[in-house]
């Protein structure tokens, strides 16, 4: 047989297991096809964010130079962009997109898994089984089911290919250029995989071997000297889009012990839903008791212990236990933004080493290999089912949160956006329910403001109106929030008749000059009819001329404008 022929099986049999992978991820994956946009992000992201919604140079601009949500990622908004262009505002079509990125990472993750097995028996099935131990495990379904993590999908991409360059060019002994390019591609989409080159470093000092003593260290480090200018970048750059976004929490709030512990717990509460993915949810923000997080540190404590008097006899773990810890670093709160703690979606890149391992692993020439071989496959089955019906649940706001606070009732946050999927189905009294306990859980002006929508919408405004005035009237409260609850408590006015109080909330947004254009111009909207239904036709007239000197990113308010301006018009000629 000739060695092109070999190579042609060989090519064959690599392509077909890559075919089952991807195959088997996408049936597991295929309910979020039905997904919606999503209250947990998604609304403010993609819904009423008109911005990202084009190809233009005035789009460019704002994609490469927004910290929108805490977040620079102009990769990932041009991939919105593209979204926009394709499917329109239609959730399902964004979703094929999420899907097929999550199907190539899967893929992927199969070829990386190859160059660790070496010519080992069995090295195709082996690498197929631990991609799919990645790709169709139940924390992976928040980033392939959730629309606002794109960035995850798009930066885990890229990442894993800047670490399969970097193999190749380090096995044909040139300089990493194109690892360099697509880590570069990698940080535009965003800062998880910041943590990357020092990964680079393991995998040199094994298996590669290339980090021998102190001269080949340096050398190494030399040559990634591009890949930590990028990284450093990175990390100060998402620093400040969470310090812009108001969301990064001080020290003097959430001390620097707290937050060890926090990230320590954090490790095994990670390696614990690996092994066992129950109760799964889409928030984590309860801090952990000094009890689990003391149980944490003593067994971080024996486990460093083990690793390291093992360490020349268990290298393979040695490294894949430090790449998963380097990964995972960002996320592990010690620049804590926000109340949430944990997400599933945080192991998205850090949880590839771990297949890699697994895979390793496989090929090993141990007893039953055969039979480990079956168990894994047994529980990849099991995965399987699990990540559908997992999938399922991410498809509306109401089945989300219906399971969130099944998984944990005393979740405020969780209890809040149950509410709010319940008032979408105006199953009022139910949503009321789920307000009252997030205030007993937790007092928000947020749930405030919802409990006061939702007696508004039950017609018990006696209720309604005072909720809103303490909600107004509570100190440091975001400007978006106090806007929004300003315009809706003036339009519930005008439905009750009192016209002069409708006036007065309207006109605290519309005259607010450092209001957000689009709910600026949805309030003249509003003041400019009320106007016009109380006979104030040049007050109307003014507030609809203001309209049409402001941005119009929807593109549809100038011409609603233009429409009244000529009715008004024609009003007073007769």
């Amino acid at each position: 047989m000739s060695v092109k022929t070999v190579g042609m099986k060989l090519n064959s049999k690599l392509l077909l297991w890559a075919v089952l992978v991807a195959g088997v991820t996408l049936v597991c994956f295929s309910p979020v096809l039905r997904g919606e946009f999503l209250y947990w992000d998604d609304d403010g992201l993609f819904v009423r964010n008109p911005y990202y919604r084009g190809l233009s140079p005035v789009h460019w601009q704002w994609m490469c130079s927004t910290f929108f949500f805490g977040h620079w990622q102009p990769l990932s908004w041009l991939s919105c962009a593209l979204d926009y262009k394709a499917w329109g505002m239609n959730p399902h079509g964004w979703h094929v997109t999420s899907l097929l990125l999550h199907v190539v990472n899967s893929m992927l993750v199969y070829l990386l898994c190859l160059p660790f097995l070496k010519e080992r028996t069995g090295r195709y099935a082996a690498a197929a089984l631990a991609a799919l131990f990645w790709a169709i495990h139940p924390l992976r379904v928040e980033t392939a089911a959730w629309l606002a993590t794109r960035g995850y999908l798009l930066c885990t991409a890229f990442c894993l290919l800047t670490v399969l360059f970097y193999l190749r060019a380090v096995k044909q002994k040139r300089y990493p250029l194109a690892a360099l390019l697509c880590f570069t591609l990698a940080t535009c989409t965003k800062g998880i995989g910041m943590m990357l080159p020092a990964v680079l470093l393991l995998i040199d000092w094994a298996p590669f071997r290339r980090i021998t003593s102190v001269r080949t260290a340096l050398s190494c480090v030399i040559e990634k000297t591009p890949f930590f200018g990028l990284s450093l970048l990175t990390g100060i750059t998402a620093f400040l889009a969470k310090k812009s976004d108001g969301g990064m929490m001080p020290v003097e709030h959430y001390g620097l012990i707290e937050r060890f512990g926090q990230a320590v717990y954090g490790v095994w509460f990670y390696l614990c839903k690996t092994v066992f993915p129950f109760n799964l949810a889409p928030l984590y923000d309860k801090r952990p008791e000094p009890g689990p997080v003391m149980v944490s540190l003593a067994l971080t404590a024996a486990a460093a212990m083990v690793l390291f008097l093992l360490r020349r006899r268990i290298r393979p773990v040695l490294i894949t236990s430090g790449a998963f810890l380097l990964l995972i670093f960002p996320m592990l709160g010690f620049t804590q933004s926000g109340t949430q703690l944990f997400a599933d979606r945080f192991t998205y890149l850090a949880a590839v080493p771990v297949s890699i391992l697994l895979a390793a692993g496989l090929v090993l020439p141990v007893p039953m290999r055969r039979l480990i071989c079956g168990a894994l496959a047994a529980l990849l089955v099991l995965f399987g089912v699990q990540t559908a019906i997992w999938a399922v649940s991410w498809n509306s706001n109401l089945t989300l949160w219906g399971r969130a606070v099944s998984v944990d009732g005393s979740n405020a946050k969780a209890c809040n956006s149950a509410g709010l999927a319940l008032m979408d189905c105006q199953q009022y009294e139910k949503a009321l329910e789920c307000f009252e306990k997030s205030l007993q859980l937790n007092p928000s002006v947020l749930a405030l403001h919802n409990r006061a929508l939702a007696l508004a919408m039950m017609g018990r405004f006696d209720e309604a109106f005072p909720d809103w005035e303490i909600a107004l009237s509570v100190p440091g409260t975001p400007s978006e929030l106090r806007a929004k609850m300003l315009w809706i408590r003036g339009w519930v006015f005008e439905q009750t008749g009192n016209l002069k109080a409708a006036e007065n909330d309207y006109s605290s947004v519309a005259d607010d000059c450092t209001v957000d254009p689009v709910q600026r111009v949805d309030t003249l909207q509003l003041r400019a009819a009320l106007y016009e239904r109380t006979g104030q036709k040049e007050k109307a007239l003014a507030d609809l001329e203001t309209v049409l000197k402001l941005p119009d990113p929807f593109g549809n308010q100038w011409k609603k404008a233009q429409e009244a301006i000529r009715r008004i018009s024609k009003a007073g000629k007769e």
